[in-house]
């Protein structure tokens, strides 16, 4: 009788084993968190640069909340929406530079990031119709799939 327990104890022993193995690989490490959080960031203008809505939205979390002044908090699909129309805009261009990241702050599955978007809007002739700062804090959480995405984004234009 106890050789036949050996087998089943083995293969709980074998489980549990590769459980702690997987939570141990998908433990946050703060320093390649924060790098993976700072490449999304710097990647989003380039992606925002070529029109590509879909890359421009997977930066966000399917439960996001983004807020501005002067407009209702916007969930994912809204979001999405408002990036497609800018984006097609015939008469104007909307570009953003690479964010200035003055902070990052990782624990565990959350993270906080304190950045300035430098954006410009031209026309078609190229000429420069506004230059804007956006401060903004993000808050991105850990997805299920290990990546990092935007939970909550609360932005507002700088007054320099």
């Amino acid at each position: 009788m106890g050789a036949r327990r050996f087998p089943v104890v083995a293969v709980l022993v074998l489980a549990a084993a590769s459980g702690c193995a997987d939570e141990y690989a998908a433990s946050p490490e703060p320093g390649r968190d924060e790098a993976s959080i700072v490449d999304a960031l710097n990647q989003w203008p380039r992606d925002f640069a070529n029109k590509d809505v879909a890359a421009v939205c997977s930066l966000f979390a399917p439960d996001v909340v983004v807020i501005y002044p002067g407009t209702e908090d916007r969930n994912y699909d809204a979001t999405c929406a408002q990036f497609q129309r800018v984006l097609t805009v015939p008469d104007r261009t909307f570009t953003y530079a690479a964010p200035e990241i003055a902070e990052v702050l990782v624990d565990g599955d959350l993270a906080a990031v304190r950045l300035v978007w430098p954006l410009t809007v031209t026309d078609a002739s190229g000429t420069v119709l506004e230059s804007v700062r956006e401060s903004g804090v993000d808050v991105f959480r850990r997805q299920p799939d290990g990546s990092w995405k935007i939970h909550v984004s609360h932005a507002f234009p700088l007054t320099e």
